[in-house]
């Protein structure tokens, strides 16, 4: 597939954060008050005591915690002491869903100025101009705006737009920033899995054309093969709620219901041990699960065999399909 090959030579392997090198493609399990079973700070302790190396939480979350402060001064901790990278989102997800209409970019700015992330999200326009010019004018104010406040966190830009405005916007926003980084929220690629990751292709070849690698980052994409397939198509950087909503077959990488841990024979460590509840126990089999997958992935890429992995989960149709769009 001469994409693969082509693309070997263009992509990083690693993103450079606070000293480290995050090791690419990266899944962040995500932490959200919007349909998940427990409070984020309850998911944050969980991430912490699992020793969690990199996760993704909400700038709007943390403010509207009932434990704010100490949501807050937890958050700093695990950086300091436990080394943890953390991405933070603009919380523009949960207000939406929950409908709290007062959250803004000061309110999200508010909690930047805390230090408790890495890296953070722009606060983000879901409802753009089609002029994708315009759009990644508006972008790039949002990601100054709240850079100049943020003194430990880098911020990364998310673009919104039609799919097939997507190239022209992400360009257009490389053009007016200098952010290492883009974020696209997965569901604006198109529909069905095939027409997404020639869009994620697509725009990879665009990117490649430019002077400076820039990564790419999926928003909502924790689908484990999805996951595949977009960082065989040039994806970085993902975030998804999978690991909490639901539960993992680590022989299929299937999803199932999250009360559905049972129905999988898995001779996980959390699974052969009877010492943490159901819950405990599940979000640890599935944070073990994401944690192995991408680095499966990582392998596959650094050893150019991802066409092996491909072979193993889909059928020769499906990979015949995937042929023709990295052809």
């Amino acid at each position: 597939m001469k994409f693969l090959k082509d693309n070997r030579c263009s992509r990083k392997l690693y993103f450079p954060v606070r000293g480290k090198a995050l090791r690419l493609p990266i899944y962040f399990p995500s932490i959200s008050s919007v349909k998940t079973g427990l409070s984020p700070f309850d998911y944050f302790n969980v991430l912490e005591a699992l020793q969690q190396t990199h996760f993704l939480v909400s700038a709007f979350d943390i403010d509207k915690s009932f434990q704010r402060e100490e949501f807050i001064q937890a958050l700093k901790a695990n950086r300091s002491k436990n080394g943890a990278i953390i991405l933070m989102d603009s919380g523009n997800y949960e207000s939406y869903w929950i409908r709290d209409k007062s959250w803004s970019i000061e309110g999200f700015n508010g909690i930047l100025k805390h230090d408790v992330s890495d890296l953070a999200f722009c606060y983000d326009n879901q409802f753009p101009p089609d002029d994708s010019k315009e759009n990644a004018t508006g972008v790039a104010m949002s990601t100054k705006k709240s850079q100049e406040v943020a003194t430990t966190t880098s911020i990364i830009p998310i673009i919104h737009c039609k799919k097939e405005n997507l190239s022209d916007a992400v360009l257009e926003l490389c053009n007016q920033t200098n952010s290492p980084m883009v974020s696209i929220p997965e569901r604006i690629l198109g529909d069905g899995l095939l027409e997404r990751v020639k869009t994620v292709t697509n725009l990879r070849r665009e990117l490649n054309k430019l002077d400076n690698y820039t990564f790419i980052h999926l928003l909502g994409t924790g689908n484990p093969f999805s996951l595949l397939l977009f960082s065989l198509a040039g994806a970085d950087s993902f975030d998804g709620l999978e690991w909490c909503q639901t539960t993992v077959n680590s022989e299929t990488a299937l999803l199932y219901h999250f009360q559905q841990r049972e129905l999988i024979n898995d001779n996980c460590t959390f699974c052969k041990s009877d010492e943490f509840d159901y819950n405990l126990t599940t979000l640890g089999h599935n944070l073990a699960f994401y944690n192995d997958w991408m680095k499966g992935i990582q392998e596959a890429i650094e050893a150019n065999s991802e066409e092996t992995l491909l072979h193993k989960y889909f059928d020769a149709k499906f990979v015949n399909c995937l042929t023709k769009i990295w052809s």
